[in-house]
């Protein structure tokens, strides 16, 4: 994968969620990208700018679409 070859020590995802009473659940993703060269620092600075609405976007569709499949409560 790109990422390993690009992407320092530091690089990770952490995921957070948080249950309400009301049977939803809030995620708050984090990403961080630590360029370990010219190639991962130019890859990072794309991915904060025009990258972010694309993950961004792409996550919630899937987010959806498990909630989808699970019959759970739409927002």
């Amino acid at each position: 994968m790109m990422f390993s070859v690009t992407t320092g020590g530091a690089s990770g995802h952490t995921y957070n969620f948080t249950r309400h009473p009301n049977g939803t659940t809030d995620i708050d993703v984090v990403v961080v990208r630590e360029g370990k060269n010219v190639k991962g620092r130019m890859l990072g600075l794309v991915l904060r700018t025009i990258g972010r609405s694309v993950l961004e976007k792409a996550f919630a569709n899937s987010v959806k679409a498990v909630e989808a499949r699970t019959g759970a409560v739409q927002r």
